[in-house]
């Protein structure tokens, strides 16, 4: 399967995951994002496809959970650190994780997603890094929590809050 044609799938995979969500929810989901590597059209292989939804308060994603595992989600409770706070359901779709996370409109963490998601879709460098360090984990030359440091360290030297390295 080509990129071009896997990129397609996903973009429509995207779309039709987050419209049958917001037809549950439609009055409390602020916003929808298409997050992680999946977004990249650089990520030749296959990976879980992350969709981030903004929701008015703390108090509707509690509510969310018991009407999404009637209607077959699975609720992940140790998705990543990061979003230890929030509530991420996860539903398989044609042999694919997608890994609904739900955050309060009152979190900080959106704008730093959205900025690190921006970053890496503009920026050859850091879309390399973060495509190599993607590979590592794949090929198993890296443990799940390496990984997860040094994804860390790239996305704080992307917001440049961290150390600024140059290379993961």
């Amino acid at each position: 399967m080509s990129i071009n044609k896997l990129n397609i799938n996903i973009k429509d995979k995207y779309i039709e995951q987050a419209f049958e969500i917001l037809n549950f929810f439609k009055s409390i989901i602020i916003e929808v994002h298409h997050i992680g590597s999946s977004k990249l059209a650089k990520i030749p292989y296959n990976c879980d496809m992350d969709i981030l939804f903004i929701v008015k308060s703390y108090d509707d994603v509690r509510n969310l959970a018991d009407i999404l595992i009637a209607e077959g989600y699975v609720h992940v409770n140790h998705f990543s650190d990061y979003f230890r706070d929030d509530m991420v359901m996860r539903k398989v779709v044609d042999g694919q994780n997608i890994n609904m996370i739900f955050m309060s409109s009152a979190s900080g963490k959106k704008n730093d997603i959205l900025i690190c998601t921006e970053h890496l879709l503009t920026n050859e460098q850091s879309c390399s890094d973060f495509k190599n360090l993607k590979k590592s984990l794949v090929k198993n030359e890296v443990t799940e929590a390496e990984y997860d440091e040094r994804k860390y360290r790239l996305f704080q030297m992307i917001k440049n809050e961290g150390d600024h390295l140059t290379s993961v």
